[in-house]
């Protein structure tokens, strides 16, 4: 007798205010959901209409909305995951970790309290930095945004004022000490807390080495003491698919960042490995 398989639906949703949206990526999860027999559908998510409860997420085809079994959460937003996982809805990542990755504050307290490397850290602006140079992050920038290197006090001065006169700026901030070797960070793309890649990001013209403002990618080999480090971040987390960001400070891996929204170019310029492929999966295997 033929075993019967359960045709799993599922969401894949983006926020109406992300203009990173990429439809070759989106369809990279449906082809991958479609080889396992499962169904994706695209929607768009609008923060402004949280309240409203499903209502906020506009899904194709769908006049009624039918709850998904899975939900594929690309918003950033670690609300619209509890209100998913409020229905019973499988959702990756989940909502801890939704908000690991998209509030720097959180993240580092959260490393510390675990005893993960982490650089020098203020929470504020309201105390100046103690060394320079400072890095200052927005709490929910990505992609190198909103980073802003500065290395002495008459530039944290300036930089300062310039938010201060900014009356709509109402962005959480932390400053944390540069790291020693600036324009070189490692990102490690971890699936179900496993460590599947390592890519060395570097750059020769900005102490930011991200690969969307134009850094140089190659693979990287962890040491031992690297992936015990990497281990030791992912323990106690639930990761569908995370990249891991880790700077260097005086020859050592130290954590920098969670991008729960993981880009995967880099990944993909440099091997034939399919994460989209490994990262679906893991979700059946899960569901």
């Amino acid at each position: 007798m033929n075993k019967i398989q359960k045709i799993w639906n599922g969401w894949i949703l983006y926020s109406n205010r992300d203009s990173g949206i990429n439809m070759h990526y989106v369809n990279l999860y449906r082809k991958a959901c479609e080889k396992r027999g499962m169904n994706v559908r695209f929607g768009v998510y609008d923060p402004e209409l949280l309240s409203a409860g499903l209502e906020a997420c506009r899904i194709e085809g769908e006049a009624e909305k039918d709850l998904p079994q899975f939900v594929i959460n690309r918003t950033r937003d670690y609300q619209l995951a509890e209100l998913l996982e409020s229905y019973g809805i499988h959702v990756f990542n989940p909502s801890f970790l939704t908000r690991l990755g998209n509030d720097k504050s959180e993240a580092y307290r959260y490393m510390q309290h675990r005893n993960v490397p982490v650089m020098p850290t203020i929470y504020g602006l309201q105390v100046p930095p103690h060394w320079y140079p400072a890095v200052v992050k927005s709490c929910d920038g990505h992609g190198g945004t909103e980073v802003f290197l500065l290395r002495n006090e008459t530039e944290w001065e300036q930089w300062k004022a310039s938010i201060d006169q900014n009356k709509q700026n109402r962005k959480r901030y932390v400053v944390q000490q540069a790291a020693s070797c600036l324009g070189r960070d490692v990102r490690v793309y971890v699936i179900g807390n496993k460590i599947k890649a390592a890519v060395l990001r570097t750059s020769q013209t900005d102490f930011r080495s991200n690969y969307c403002l134009g850094g140089n990618v190659q693979m990287y080999q962890l040491s031992m003491e690297e992936q015990k480090l990497v281990e030791h971040v992912i323990q106690e987390l639930s990761i569908g698919m995370a990249g891991i960001d880790f700077i260097f400070h005086q020859g050592q891996m130290i954590f920098n960042e969670i991008e729960d929204v993981a880009g995967a170019r880099s990944l993909y310029s440099l091997t034939d490995y399919d994460i989209v492929d490994d990262y679906v999966s893991y979700i059946q295997e899960e569901l």
